[in-house]
């Protein structure tokens, strides 16, 4: 089966984001965070887009990516990363659990 490339499959990447200058980006003073983040794109250039979009309302910016790729089957996806997968919709493309974060820089 080929993908049209017009088709939104799931995407997923470990994003290391940090709060804007001035800003808390609701990580309750740490430095900065960890997550997993799914979203139903096109490629990776539009999950990028769409993320860092995402992350900005939230008062974060995107500091590193890890491990994008598409994501066709959630084979030894832990059950917080399935759980996300399942959730994802036209009306909510983009979803994410718990944010893991750090106080200190290292």
């Amino acid at each position: 089966m080929s993908l049209n490339e017009n088709e939104r499959v799931v995407w997923g990447a470990q994003l290391h984001v940090r709060p804007f200058p001035g800003k808390d980006g609701g990580l309750h003073g740490a430095k900065g965070a960890y997550a997993w983040v799914f979203a139903l794109a096109t490629s990776d250039a539009e999950y990028r887009e769409m993320v860092a979009a995402e992350m900005e309302t939230l008062g974060l910016f995107i500091a590193e990516v890890e491990q994008l790729g598409r994501y066709d089957a959630i084979v030894g996806a832990d059950d917080a990363s399935s759980s996300c997968i399942s959730s994802l919709t036209d009306e909510w493309p983009i979803q994410y659990n718990d944010f893991h974060t750090y106080r200190d820089e290292d």
